[in-house]
């Protein structure tokens, strides 16, 4: 298994309602498969998973893994999702066939043709994130938890009703209907799972109407330090951070990539400008350019918005891309005004602290710039 490996989804499908909830062996084979999947590919492919090397990432052990894995592969056929769309929805089912080769202990899976606007070809709106980083958790609502922070960590935080996140994460069971049965059996394990074993921080508080708990907002943070690695074969030796940084920020480049050069540079500053928030101010600046149509050079915009945020930081201020988003077009006609830093490289609209020698230089050129009126003044008087 390729520890390298990005799963990349359609945000319509990581929002999709499982009728039948996915079992983590059941999702960790299906986001396997989807690893698989090319950027560039048109069409599903027959997709062979070693079983050998699957159930040792599962821990399975014996003869009886292999049985395991079939009836796992088996029972995906028959788990339904509904995927919403403009119209309404669409129901499909993960797989649509599979096949056991004997003596060679593989397993070939093909997706239902039904997933391929999710799942190929994907240019806007998809969420990306390395499939090491679920292999290791136990439960399968911890990884549809994982998945739904994934798609709004650029934001850094996440409101949904109870209703809507009991769905999502596939708890429908009439067990959970009672709140506080969902929070002890499904949310807090769920949220103490990722937290622990993840390359995401997930807080969340709950918010009330009257006494009842109607909607639960989330607080994200990636931890880059919590990156889930699997063991590297000794035939490939260790990359450096800043690689591996560098290809997880690819995977989310719309049309374009960061070369070793440019981006050693860009990742050097955004390091000195945001401390260990540089992957994910740097990951927020990707996506906001990768929706926003009126930006036509890439690379361009994101190395001129580093050095305009280098600036603020000179100047002692704080910045953030979290508050960018994209132009939309509307009915009533109107655009989503960009904060003022974004386009202007005058002094930072949230200076952290006073800066003394700042100061003392401000003082000195507003001195200068009333002794040159003076004269002015003195000099029309006289003519």
């Amino acid at each position: 298994m390729n520890e390298k490996h990005m799963v990349t989804q359609s945000n319509k499908l990581i929002e999709a309602r499982h009728v039948k909830t996915l079992s983590a062996r059941e999702q960790k084979i299906v986001l396997t498969m989807v690893s698989m999947i090319q950027p560039d590919d048109k069409d599903f492919k027959e997709y062979s998973i070693s079983i050998h090397e699957f159930s040792e990432m599962l821990g399975l052990k014996g003869h009886a893994k292999y049985e395991e894995i079939k009836e796992v592969a088996l029972r995906l056929q028959e788990k339904t999702l509904f995927i919403p769309d403009e119209k309404g929805f669409i129901t499909t089912n993960w797989v649509a066939s599979q096949r056991y080769i004997e003596g060679e202990g593989m397993i070939e899976l093909s997706f239902s043709p039904y997933l391929k606007p999710y799942l190929l070809q994907l240019k806007t709106a998809f969420t990306s994130y390395r499939l090491s980083n679920i292999l290791s958790l136990k439960s399968g609502y911890t990884i549809r938890l994982y998945e739904l922070m994934k798609k709004w960590q650029h934001l850094g935080r996440w409101e949904c009703s109870v209703d809507s996140l009991r769905e999502k994460m596939g708890a429908t069971s009439k067990a959970y209907s009672l709140y506080g049965n969902f929070k002890n059996k499904i949310l807090l394990p769920s949220v103490e799972e990722l937290n622990e074993h993840t390359d995401l921080f997930v807080g969340y508080k709950e918010i009330k109407k009257g006494r009842k708990v109607e909607k639960i907002e989330f607080s994200i943070q990636h931890s880059a330090e919590k990156e889930i690695r699997l063991p590297q074969s000794k035939q490939e030796p260790e990359q450096p951070k800043n690689e591996e940084v560098r290809e997880r920020l690819n995977s989310l480049a719309n049309g374009y990539q960061f070369d070793n050069m440019y981006f050693s540079q860009l990742y050097q500053g955004a390091l000195v400008i945001f401390s260990d928030q540089a992957e994910l101010e740097l990951e927020r600046l990707i996506r906001y350019v990768n929706e926003e149509k009126t930006v036509k050079n890439p690379l361009g915009f994101i190395k001129s918005k580093i050095t305009s945020a280098w600036e603020i930081h000179e100047a002692g201020g704080r910045i953030t891309f979290a508050d960018l988003q994209p132009v939309k077009e509307r009915w009533a006609g109107r655009e989503e005004k960009l904060p003022d830093w974004f386009t202007s490289k005058d002094e930072p609209t949230e200076p952290s602290e006073s800066n003394p020698e700042l100061d003392k230089e401000k003082e000195k050129l507003l001195k200068k710039l009333a002794e040159k009126k003076k004269r002015t003044t003195k000099d029309a008087s006289t003519s």
